[in-house]
């Protein structure tokens, strides 16, 4: 009799799951809560413009992911080459930062600060062994105090919704590159040859946006027995001794029943615990409320001209504008606009029902077109249409002491044999599409091979301090 296996969330960790069992012959269901796979992964379609949740792309260090990705998409897979930018006080900066760039663009007199308080936190990192506890800390230590007020602190403000001084420094070593000013004066005066590592810019991207993976995932899935259940929102966990024997989820008011052999979940961690009976969670409760998601809103707006900017990315830092992230979807794939036109999003974090999440979408607009023209993109005159999207479990607040109130919930869920949690909001990680992937993929083995890697093996995977894009398989 195959083994019964449910995965919990149809987002890219939990359909590569599927994907992995279904290849093994499992009887695999899915169970997800919304009307469609993908998770943060979505790609709306709305009168021939396609726009993500969000800027995705696929590059990995896994080679066999790789591979297996570009096998099921085949001609559906484009090859694209990233251009970020940081857009501040009317420049434009390359991303990652690069100090010829600061100093070409900045006064003298910032300069001066700039290279001042970096030397000033390279001597205090040195002598004192200053440690890095905050986002602030590891900033500071390694740009100064200077670039942290200009280009870092505000945009993580503005992202997280919190001071920098209050969120966790786990995050930024796989995310900003460094800016090392001692690297460029060793190459300046010829002390050092070579070239310096940098961010992967080519990646893979679907001709039809970032949900067309997904979509072409679930496919084979279900071509191969899987079943996806949509619109289907857990609503508790049965337990038998140390093992879930069922879960019970809800289904357009209809409440069912599914027993199971395992379970791989991907919902947000904090949900997961809910669903167990109360008299099981009382110690953890507290824990799982502890840990937090950060809302955001998309605003999606169609664009009567061909072009905006030739930039993939364009990160805007100061507090006063409402985006933390401008995108122009064609960058990534042409098939994301109508010949001769093009398209914006913008990204705005918020929380969940606060005045940004509520607010109209004509108030939401105005504010963002505004903010736009101060930017130097005034596209007010070429509005064609727009509408919003959101999510809400859209990055895991890393306040200063997440990861002890994490391990607890882990090692309450660990207490079952037959269940594993993983992905983006199953491990509470700020972490990539393609690492969620690899996670998926590694629960499912480890449940086929029967608990060969450990639960802790996949659920920190990808966790070492470097910068993960310098290292990855790319287009």
């Amino acid at each position: 009799m195959k083994k019964k296996i449910l995965v919990l969330g149809g987002g890219p960790c939990g359909l590569s799951a599927a994907w992995e069992l279904s290849k093994y012959g499992y009887d695999i269901t899915v169970i997800e809560k919304e009307s469609r796979v993908g998770g943060l992964c979505i790609t709306n379609e709305y009168k021939g413009y396609r726009f993500d949740l969000g800027g995705h792309r696929f590059i990995s260090k896994n080679k066999e992911l790789v591979e297996n990705v570009c096998g099921i998409m085949g001609d559906e897979l484009l090859t694209s080459h990233r251009k970020s930018v940081i857009l501040l006080k009317g420049k434009t900066f390359e991303y990652p930062l690069s100090a010829r760039d600061i100093f070409l663009k900045m006064d003298i007199w910032t300069n001066m600060k700039a290279f001042t308080s970096y030397l000033i936190a390279v001597f205090t990192k040195i002598v004192f062994r200053k440690k890095d506890v905050s986002f602030e800390d590891w900033i500071v230590n390694r740009f100064g105090r200077t670039l942290y007020n200009l280009f870092f602190g505000p945009y993580t403000e503005k992202l997280w919704g919190v001071s920098p001084k209050f969120i966790s420094s786990d995050w930024a070593s796989q995310r900003i590159s460094l800016l090392n000013l001692k690297d460029v004066l060793f190459r300046l005066f010829k002390l050092k040859k070579g070239t310096p590592r940098t961010y992967a810019r080519g990646y893979f991207y679907p001709k039809k946006g970032i949900g067309q993976m997904f979509d072409i995932m679930s496919e084979e899935i279900s071509k191969m027995g899987g079943k996806i259940v949509l619109n289907a929102t857990v609503s508790g966990i049965k337990v038998n001794n140390n093992a879930i024997e069922s879960i019970c989820y809800v289904q357009r008011g209809v409440t069912r029943t599914v027993d199971c052999d395992a379970i791989i979940s991907t919902i947000p961690l904090p949900d997961l615990i809910k669903t167990f009976p109360g008299h099981l969670t009382g110690d953890v409760m507290k824990h799982a409320s502890v840990l937090q998601f950060r809302a955001v809103r998309f605003l999606n707006i169609l664009v009567d001209i061909p072009d905006i900017s030739d930039n993939t990315w364009m990160y805007v830092s100061e507090g006063k504008h409402i985006m933390t992230r401008i995108q122009e979807p064609k960058r990534r794939s042409p098939f994301s606009a109508p010949e001769g036109k093009t398209s914006v999003m913008l990204e705005i974090p918020c929380n969940e029902n606060d005045e940004t999440w509520s607010c109209s979408k004509e108030i939401l607009l105005n504010r963002c077109l505004a903010d736009l023209k101060e930017l130097g993109l005034d596209i007010r005159d070429k509005v064609i249409d727009y509408f919003t999207t959101c999510v809400t479990h859209g990055y895991p607040v890393y306040s200063l002491d997440y990861s002890m109130h994490r391990q607890k919930l882990f090692d309450f869920l660990d207490c079952f044999e037959n269940l594993i949690t993983c992905g983006r909001q199953g491990t509470f990680r700020y972490i990539f599409m393609d690492t969620a992937m690899e996670m998926g993929i590694a629960a499912a083995q480890t449940l086929m091979l029967d608990n060969l890697c450990k639960k802790e093996d996949v659920q920190l995977m990808r966790s070492e301090k470097e910068l993960i894009e310098v290292t990855s398989v790319t287009a």
